[in-house]
Formats: structure tokens, C-alpha cells, sequence
């Protein structure tokens, strides 16, 4: 709802004060408290309850009725807000010319299932009123139809001596749990709860939702755990790689093993645990295989000619000759 202007109603002249509640003057039905105790007095109670609904009679006897949908649809339809002053001084002073001053505004209205509520834009005189605790009491000033019926809120005043049989707000709590809010409403609604419910079981319901675990978001963890296992085994790969050919190479340089052996001995290095049994059975080959002699030489009519350390060499080592040729780069191409 749009906040509208702090202005007096207008026509004040028109009110007449009637303090035996006729059906053509204004009905001051001290109906309930302001008191501080009731909420911060640095801001005061931000809705206080104006009036309850249906029909009832006051302590000193005067009967009315009040539909709270009424007097709101009044009040919306004016757009200005409803003066709250001291001891209806809007209504009695301002007959006689004198001074009025609001000590606070009802800047919007609310019908509720027990009444119609206010709230309120407290001033600094107001909220020293409240802390001082001389007028703990609302009283709205309500004129009436000729069936008594409130058909408008035409002010409300802080007052000592309340004439409807209503509890105090500080004995009351307010007198009664604030309806939700339309956006705690919707709030409410949205997780799956009742739209009166209370502020801690919709905290409740939101903490509940954080446990929950989005099912895209749980996959795209997963695809992300994929994705960074696959690169680390990727690197492990590489790793295993360079290190056994770095073992192998040095085998062969030092002629633990023959070229044609290289590729058997990669393969049973193939895992982390063969790769182990590999480096400790080339650890026991001892010195080695002697030099064959034919790193320098080159062939001749297109075939090498085996010398006899060659020659040795396939016999120990239980070797085709073909295999020991190829292996050795002996065999034309």
C-alpha cells in the first residue's frame, strides 16, 4: 500500500464530539494500549489494534458495531492518514480553534479476524508519551450510521482510562500474533507450509531446504570429480611411462638387456607393482652383457657380418639370429 501523506483530516468542523455515543456524532471508544512495555520505545509498536470486530458494548454501556472491511475500505478510499493525539483533542480542541498536534499517524489500516488494526509512524512526542506511561490506552474516535455501525475512523488518542473491557499491550503481548505479512504469506506457500505460519517454522522449512542436495548440481560435481580423475590418472599414466623407459634405457646402456628384450620388459612394467619386480630383476643381472662391438661398424654388401661376441651373445641369450639382426639394426633394409 502507498504511504500517504501525513495531513489533519479536513473539515474538522463537521465532527461533533459525542460522548454518549449518538448515532449522528463520534463514538470515543477507549479500546486499547500503547503501552511501552509492549515493544521498543525508541520506535513504539509499529500496529496496535484500533478497534475488535462485530458487535459489543463498551463498559459504560453504549453499543456499536464495527466492520473492520468497512472502516479500511473508508480509510483507503480518503488516502489520508488518521491522526493519533492525546486525549481526543482533535475532536474537542480543534471545535474552539485550539492547538491538536498528531503525536503520531495511522498510515495504513488492516481488517483482521478480531478487529480492525493500524500502523503506526510514532513522533518524538509520542514515543516520551509511551515511556512515560500516562496514557497506556487507544481510543479511536469512530462516527457511526443510524444503526450504530462504524462507517469511519475519524482520529484515535492516546488515553489513561480505557472504556471497552480490553486487555493492556503490556499485559496482552500486543493482544494478538500479528497476521502474516502478504510476502510471509507467499513465503509460507512456497514451502509447502500454511499461510499462517509461523516465522520459525518457515526458518525451519529453509533450513531443511539447505540439507537438500540440487540433483544438477550433484552432477555436475560429479562430471567435475570425473573430469579432474581422469586428469590425474592421465598424469600418473605419463609419470609411469617416463619412468619405465628411463629404466629400460639405462638397462639397455648398460647392457643388462638386449634391444629384443626391451618390449617384453615394458610390458611387464605395465603397473606399479610389475614396474617394482622389473627394477629388481634388472638390479640382479649383474654386470651385464659384454659390448658386442658394432655400434661403429656398418654393413657390408647390405647384411652386417656377426662377429663371434655376437654370436655369444644369441646363444646365451637363446635368440633367433633374424631376431638378434633386426634388434640390433644388422639386417638390411
Amino acid at each position: 500500500m502507498t504511504k500517504r501523506t501525513a495531513t489533519r483530516p479536513e473539515k474538522q468542523s463537521e465532527v461533533q464530539p459525542n460522548m454518549a455515543g449518538a448515532a449522528t456524532g463520534v463514538v470515543l471508544l477507549d479500546a486499547f494500549s500503547a503501552d511501552p512495555e509492549a515493544a521498543d520505545t525508541k520506535r513504539g509498536p509499529e500496529w496496535i489494534k484500533v478497534a475488535p470486530r462485530g458487535a459489543f458494548t463498551t463498559r459504560d454501556g453504549r453499543y456499536l458495531v464495527v466492520d473492520p472491511e468497512a472502516l479500511v475500505e473508508r480509510f483507503n478510499a480518503d488516502k489520508i492518514a488518521v491522526p493519533i493525539d492525546i486525549d481526543h483533542a482533535t475532536v474537542k480542541k480543534a471545535l474552539f480553534g485550539d492547538a491538536a498536534p498528531a503525536v503520531a499517524w495511522i498510515e495504513e489500516l488492516q481488517a483482521r479476524s478480531d478487529g480492525v488494526y493500524g500502523r503506526v509512524d510514532w513522533l518524538d512526542e509520542g514515543l516520551r508519551i509511551l515511556s512515560a506511561r500516562t496514557h497506556r490506552y487507544i481510543s479511536p474516535s469512530l462516527k457511526l450510521d443510524d444503526a450504530n455501525r462504524a462507517i469511519w475512523l475519524h482520529s484515535v488518542a492516546l488515553v489513561a482510562a480505557p472504556a471497552a473491557s480490553m486487555p493492556a499491550v503490556a499485559s496482552a503481548h500486543l493482544s494478538t500474533t500479528p497476521e502474516p505479512k502478504p510476502m510471509l504469506k507467499a513465503i509460507a506457500a512456497a514451502l509447502g507450509l500454511s499461510e499462517d505460519a509461523a516465522d520459525t517454522s518457515c526458518l525451519s522449512a529453509i533450513a531443511t531446504l539447505k540439507l537438500r542436495i540440487d540433483p544438477a548440481v550433484h552432477q555436475q560435481a560429479l562430471d567435475q570429480v570425473k573430469t579432474l580423475s581422469a586428469e590425474i590418472e592421465g598424469i600418473k599414466a605419463a609419470g609411469h611411462k617416463a619412468e619405465v623407459n628411463a629404466l629400460l634405457e639405462t638397462a639397455l646402456k648398460a647392457k643388462k638387456i638386449s634391444p629384443a628384450q626391451r618390449a617384453t620388459y615394458e610390458a611387464l612394467s605395465a603397473t606399479p607393482e610389475g614396474l617394482a619386480q622389473v627394477k629388481t630383476l634388472i638390479e640382479t643381472l649383474g654386470a651385464g652383457l659384454a659390448p658386442s662391438g658394432l655400434d661403429d661398424k656398418q654393413p657390408q654388401g647390405g647384411v652386417a657380418t656377426l662377429s663371434a661376441h655376437d654370436r655369444q651373445i644369441i646363444e646365451e641369450m637363446g635368440l633367433e639370429e633374424e631376431a638378434y639382426r633386426k634388434a640390433n639394426g644388422l639386417t638390411a633394409a
